[in-house]
């Protein structure tokens, strides 16, 4: 599936984004779009949510361009590593204390369509009405994990982007809920008592229905193509799906529907509605009634799971019963270390040595789970970069076709792009040829810059202090680790975190040599 350009935004839906109304006069959808402005989180959502759409696992760096927006915000980070110590994921009693490994365990595709939900839920959890709203955020994950769950065995991005579809299609539902209260009520209320469905009220109390205002947001948004179409309302008549972009389309619609009938009350009349949405779905997606029910129980644990992760309090399976009920102790499990918000004036985060621990606990995991050479390199990195509190770092390794050490894996922004002669005589050329590690605690003092090559001061122009370790494999030094900041480290590097940077380095050179 491939984007395609979008010539137009449905301009009849959107207010205009540079007129200000001023109260008392502003209309329902006036203060979405003016929340869509002006609200301190939603910009960026818009922002997230888009990079992340844009996404695709084919990509070469796309695992680590998902790594990277993940750890960009810390609450995405501790909602992400939360989902992946729940039961359905854990791999054993190590923690899953790295996004690198959370990406790992979850795949490229679950960890990004799970991101786009916590990316979207989350930010509009911090508005206050997390519990008014409780059955409107529980129904758009829900309906994610179902379009999810029916096509599970699809190929490609097509189970991932139909979840995150489905998620989407709560877009306006939900914002209208959020930030025009009254007249979601009011929406609601025409709908109990004169048995509209909820397009026909939303319609006639916003002027639009929930349906265009998400087609508006997301093109505001600027969410791809193939994905804002897979949104788009479905015709009255189905047919049997044609391709990858008519399958999504379906799915995503076909777990809102499930998820609308699941939310309604009276189980008399939730029978009647899932027979309904199976018999118009047939000729798309033919799921029959007994497979309705495992899709229903998988995608309730799932959204049990992503609940969690958004710190709401879903009613427990009766596996995770069974578990609370055994005695104290009897689950054998490690806490997730979490970098603490207390930092020195080198971003370095208290609890260094701890998170530094759990990322050589997952790296050691990994390998000898069998984890390929990057996803190693990506834990240690991680684990270095988020355990010391860097700016960025990197594995540079040697090009030997070319002649050049070129960066291999990094975190932090922007990217640390090396790319220099395997021969020199300057500061780095020793290091590796010496198999040397260097912390420089500041670039500007005469001894070290006289010694840097001329490239770094180019390149590099931001950098402060930076650590360099040489891989040294067989007694030749192929690459090395590079970390840095923008500020002078005065402090330097405790006994205990220098044996620990070098034991995880360990671990890749042992990743290197068994694979």
């Amino acid at each position: 599936m491939h984007d395609r350009p979008r010539d137009s935004r449905p301009a009849a839906c959107m207010p205009d984004t540079n007129a200000r109304p001023t109260a008392p006069d502003v209309s329902p959808l006036d203060a979405v779009f003016e929340a869509l402005r002006e609200h301190d989180a939603l910009p960026s959502i818009g922002q997230t949510l888009a990079r992340l759409t844009r996404m695709l696992e084919s990509d070469t760096e796309a695992v680590q361009e998902l790594a990277n927006v993940i750890l960009a915000d810390v609450t995405l980070t501790q909602r992400l590593l939360k989902l992946a110590n729940t039961l359905p994921y854990r791999a054993g009693s190590v923690p899953v204390t790295t996004v690198t490994r959370a990406i790992m365990l979850l795949g490229f595709n679950q960890v990004r369509a799970a991101v786009a939900s916590l990316v979207l839920l989350d930010g509009l959890l911090g508005s206050g009405n997390v519990e008014r709203l409780r059955g409107d955020f529980h129904r758009a994950l829900l309906a994610g994990c179902l379009a999810r769950e029916v096509l599970a065995g699809a190929g490609g991005d097509e189970a991932e982007e139909a979840a995150i579809a489905a998620t989407f299609r709560s877009v306006g539902r939900l914002l209208v809920a959020v930030y025009a209260p009254a007249a979601f009520d009011a929406v609601r209320a025409a709908m109990k008592a004169e048995a509209l469905g909820e397009g026909a009220a939303s319609r006639r109390v916003l002027g639009r229905s929930f349906d265009e205002l998400t087609e508006a947001v997301l093109a505001l948004w600027a969410v791809p193509d193939r994905i804002a179409a897979a949104t788009q309302p479905l015709p009255p008549r189905l047919e049997s799906s044609r391709g990858a972009t008519e399958r999504v389309r379906a799915a995503a619609h076909f777990g809102d529907e499930v998820a609308c009938a699941l939310a309604a009350d009276g189980s008399a009349s939730l029978e009647k509605a899932l027979a309904g949405v199976l018999a118009r779905f047939a000729p798309a997606l033919a799921v029959e009634r007994d497979r309705l029910n495992a899709l229903i129980d998988a995608a309730a644990a799932r959204t049990r799971d992503m609940e969690i992760a958004c710190g709401l309090s879903p009613t427990e399976s009766p596996a995770r019963r069974a578990l609370d009920a055994l005695p104290a102790g009897s689950q054998l499990d490690a806490d997730v270390v979490q970098p603490s918000s207390e930092r020195d004036a080198a971003g370095r985060p208290a609890n260094a040595r701890e998170i530094l621990l759990a990322g050589l606990a997952d790296a050691t995991d990994s390998l000898a789970r069998g984890a390929e050479l990057g996803v190693v390199v990506r834990i240690v990195l991680e684990a270095i970069y988020s355990g010391l509190g860097f700016a960025r770092t990197a594995l540079v390794v040697r090009d030997p076709a070319a002649g050049l050490f070129r960066t291999r894996a990094a975190f932090g922004n922007p990217r640390a792009n090396f790319s220099f002669p395997a021969r020199g005589a300057d500061l780095f050329h020793a290091a590796l040829a010496h198999a040397s590690d260097l912390l420089i605690a500041n670039v500007d003092a005469e001894k070290v810059r006289s010694n840097l090559p001329e490239w770094f001061a180019r390149d590099f122009a931001a950098t402060r202090s930076f650590l360099l370790m040489p891989l040294v494999v067989n007694g030749k030094a192929i690459g090395f680790f590079y970390a840095d900041r923008t500020v002078v480290d005065d402090r330097g590097l405790a006994t205990d975190e220098l044996n620990l940077l070098r034991t995880l380095r360990n671990q890749v050179v042992l990743a290197m040599r068994t694979r």
